[in-house]
Parts: structure tokens; C-alpha cells; sequence
């Protein structure tokens, strides 16, 4: 299709949608669209007529109905606006971060988002624990870490049977920890079923993989968590997948005691 002829139909469509959304609930003769639109009959003259030429609808055995096109181009539509409102509701979290930051809007569609609320900001931290709690498998990188959890996020994730626990931390929090928690730390060390690794994490968020199920990061502010966003799609799986490897490609494994 020509650019042209795609532009027209994306006018058409940001026009006469209301129309076309009828349609495809259920094909309709003009006098019950008049009642379903609440629109007078010579408008709705006007805009089935932009439909038609467009060829998004078409007249069948007494009623309008949308083309295979148009049923596709409204069906594209509904996604599209659907995904505009999983952007615009992870905006208050997103938008904490650097506009260098690399989060993918594919992991932020259909994402479920968790913002942090006053007076205790933290405790969104347990959606967290909750979301890891029942894992095998748990992949992650962080550039921060909040010392009052870590020893909750670590029982949480080794909870399951045999479950498996790999993490990429900056050095310096891992050094960081290790001061201040020196017998939790050399706890987590000594565990055959965790592995933690030192290295560059170029990202200014938390990222988890939990199995093959889920994708979380945790976006903090300087003194606390803004929130947290979870997808389970496999677009959001790939990119986190993604960010995980890279990261973890050109870290060092932690001797173990």
C-alpha cells in the first residue's frame, strides 16, 4: 500500500472509528447505527460513505458490515490504543530513570505496574518477594540494592526446592554488603544453589528474570523505590533475557567460601 493511501486510511480511521467500532460488535442497517450512534441520518450518510471509498466497510444482505480490512485496521487500532495506556500507566515509574535508559516499550505493554505510595514507599518492595517466592530458576542484575532487603529478597528467592540464584552486582555493593552484613553475605557465598557474579551493570534499574514466566525491574529513587513493573510476554521475556546476558557476558564469577 502506498504511504499515501496508508495515510488516508489512518484519517479515515482517526474520523470515523466510532463507526467502525459498531460494525464490528455487530453488522448493523443504517437505521439502527442512527440509534446506536446518536447521530442524525445525513451524517452517518457521510462518514459509512468515507468507509466505504476507504474499504473498510461494505454492504451486505441488508446491512453494513466491516471488510476484512477494515475488521484487521480496527483490530490494529484497539491494540495500538491499548498500548498507549500500558505507556502512559508506566509513566510515573519509567520516568524516574535517565532518558538514556534502555527499557523497551515492549516490556512496558501489557506490563502490570506497581508504583510506590506514601507513607511507606517500601513496601511495594513485596511485590517483589511474592513475585520470586515460588521460582526455580531467578536471573538478575542491579546497580543498587537496598541493604534492609537483601536478606529478605534472598530467602524469598531460594524458597523452592533446589531453586537457583544468579546475580550480577556492581562490586562495589557487593563489597558494600559485605561490610555490612558480613555473616549474611558468607551465608549466600557458601549456598551451592546461588551464584553471584561482579561486573558493570550500565543500567540505573533492578531487572529479574523469574524462570521463563516472568520479567520484573524495580526503577529507585535516591532514597527509596518508585515502583516496579512485571510482564509476562514473550517480548518482554526477550528483552530482559537480552539485557541479562549482555550484562552478565563480561562479569566475574565470586570465588565461593
Amino acid at each position: 500500500m502506498p504511504r499515501s493511501a496508508s495515510l488516508d486510511l489512518a484519517d479515515v480511521l482517526l474520523k470515523r472509528c466510532e463507526c467502525l467500532r459498531a460494525l464490528s460488535n455487530q453488522p448493523q442497517a443504517k437505521r439502527e447505527l442512527v440509534e446506536s450512534l446518536d447521530i442524525p441520518r445525513s451524517t452517518l450518510d457521510d462518514i459509512v460513505r468515507d468507509l466505504e471509498h476507504a474499504d473498510l466497510v461494505e454492504y451486505l444482505d441488508g446491512e453494513w458490515q466491516p471488510t476484512p480490512l477494515g475488521q484487521c485496521t480496527f483490530n490494529h487500532h484497539t491494540r495500538y490504543k491499548e498500548g498507549l495506556e500500558s505507556l502512559t500507566d508506566a509513566a510515573p515509574v519509567i520516568n524516574e530513570l535517565p532518558r538514556t535508559t534502555p527499557v523497551d516499550r515492549h516490556f512496558l505493554i501489557d506490563a502490570e505496574v506497581h508504583i510506590a505510595t506514601a507513607p511507606v514507599p517500601d513496601d511495594v518492595i513485596q511485590i517483589l518477594l511474592n513475585a520470586v517466592e515460588s521460582a526455580t530458576h531467578i536471573r538478575g542484575i542491579t546497580a543498587l540494592a537496598m541493604s534492609g532487603y537483601a536478606d529478605s529478597f534472598y530467602r524469598h528467592a531460594t524458597a523452592g526446592s533446589d531453586a537457583q540464584l544468579e546475580l550480577v552486582l556492581q562490586p562495589e555493593i557487593f563489597e558494600r554488603l559485605r561490610t555490612i552484613n558480613p555473616n549474611q553475605t558468607d551465608n549466600v557465598l557458601s549456598d551451592e544453589n546461588t551464584t553471584l557474579y561482579h561486573g558493570d551493570v550500565p543500567v540505573s534499574f533492578s531487572l529479574w528474570i523469574s524462570d521463563e514466566n516472568h520479567a520484573g525491574i524495580i526503577v529507585h529513587t535516591d532514597q527509596s523505590v518508585k515502583g516496579i513493573i512485571i510482564n509476562d510476554t514473550d517480548d518482554a521475556l526477550d528483552w530482559a533475557t537480552d539485557q541479562y546476558n549482555r550484562v552478565r557476558e563480561d562479569a566475574e564469577l565470586i570465588s565461593k567460601l
